[in-house]
């Protein structure tokens, strides 16, 4: 029987006593369990395979007699789902009338089916998809501590999430919430093929805490060690996504978010990552900060938009008191050769700044589009990648 509870404060991963308590009330917030049945009886709940703040995913087995197929089945939080019915809508019409031709169709999530759940204290949207493995972020992550990440692989998902987006920027669709967390990796096998047991026994990306509330991470089995010449990004949660045919620079802010998430894919660091300390104000000017001393002085057409710029940035948009010189940020010419990963010359590392240099302009206008970025030679250019 599914139940809902009151919301709880979301925190990160619990690990002992009362962090694990909350992540349990936090898995409360929508209690599907294994073998419920959803949509008169043709889905059937298997194992989480993800969990966010606002909706779980589940792993299902499609019922229907013409299908026979494992499935992901994203259930809205009772709070969100209004935004995921708006979300299924632009899926929708990525599907409409598809670009075929387009490389980036395939990287974009498919819409399989929806359909509103109703459970005893409220209603739960439900997306279908097809199983996905491991986020860009989480296999980034893995290969921390172990061998650095081959740069032939995240070149080769960095021009796929390029591709993608370029897909959703076709359609007159902005993403809205761009980063490596929302890019996963496609199956590269056929998981329809595999027994409930089969799953589980085979699975190597599990819970993390052993708990069987946790998300059970589908294993990919991408081999990025070998450089995952079988790896496809999928973009996927559109939740903050929209559809603002009227605005000229409506992809604007995608373009810039896309940019900080190729640098974290290509060099295994943040670009822009303030310390933080102090309230949001002295986190914002400390951003901006950053931002100068990493891409130049703020336009005019900005410190206008600031009601506090005079009190941060000379008349010429630099900063008036700079950080320490030790405490700087690097400019991009200069960070990259402390960032090059192994296997990318000289020559590409010069051509990745001067790509990024058309994404990070302070100016949104000023951006390049995805069009562009894909004309551009650090991603036409056949690089001797090793």
């Amino acid at each position: 029987m599914q139940t809902d509870s009151e919301p709880e404060e979301l925190l990160p991963s619990a690990l002992d006593g009362l962090e694990a308590d909350r992540a349990a009330a936090v898995a409360a917030r929508t209690a599907f369990y294994p073998g419920d049945l959803l949509k008169a009886g043709r889905y059937r709940l298997f194992r989480k395979i993800g969990q966010g703040q606002f909706a779980h995913v589940w792993l299902a087995e499609d019922m229907q007699e013409s299908q026979n197929r494992y499935v992901a089945i994203k259930i809205s939080l009772r709070w969100y789902t209004e935004s995921q019915i708006r979300e299924a809508a632009i899926i929708k019409i990525l599907g409409d009338d598809p670009i075929s031709d387009h490389p980036g169709r395939t990287n974009v999530i498919e819409l399989l089916d929806e359909f509103i759940h109703s459970g005893p204290n409220s209603d739960h949207h439900c997306i279908v998809s097809k199983p996905m493995g491991r986020s860009v972020e989480r296999t980034l992550t893995e290969f921390i501590w172990d061998d650095p990440v081959p740069y032939s692989f995240c070149r080769r998902i960095s021009i796929q999430a390029l591709q993608a987006l370029d897909y959703l920027h076709q359609k007159d669709i902005m993403h809205g919430d761009i980063h490596t967390g929302n890019f996963l990796l496609a199956l590269t096998y056929n998981i329809d093929e595999n027994s409930e047991a089969d799953i589980e026994a085979k699975n190597t990306h599990g819970n993390e805490l052993n708990d069987p509330g946790d998300p059970f991470i589908l294993d990919d089995k991408v081999d990025v060690l070998s450089g995952g010449l079988d790896a496809k990004v999928i973009l996927v949660d559109l939740g903050a996504s929209s559809s603002p045919k009227d605005s000229p620079s409506f992809d604007k802010a995608d373009i810039w978010a896309l940019g900080c998430a190729l640098w974290r894919i290509v060099t295994g660091a943040p670009l822009f990552a303030p310390e933080g300390w102090g309230d949001m104000d002295d986190t914002n000017v400390e951003q901006i900060g950053n931002f100068v001393e990493r891409l130049g002085p703020v336009p005019e057409s900005l410190r206008s938009a600031w009601k506090d710029s005079d009190d941060h940035l000379t008349s010429d948009g630099h900063l008036k008191n700079p950080f320490p010189e030790d405490e700087r940020e690097l400019p991009l010419t200069e960070e990259i050769k402390d960032r090059k990963p192994e296997g990318m010359s000289e020559d590409e590392a010069t051509a990745f700044v001067e790509f990024l240099s058309l994404i990070f302009r302070l100016e949104p206008s000023e951006r390049s589009s995805t069009q562009e970025l894909l004309q551009h030679r650090w991603v036409t250019a056949e690089w001797d990648n090793k």
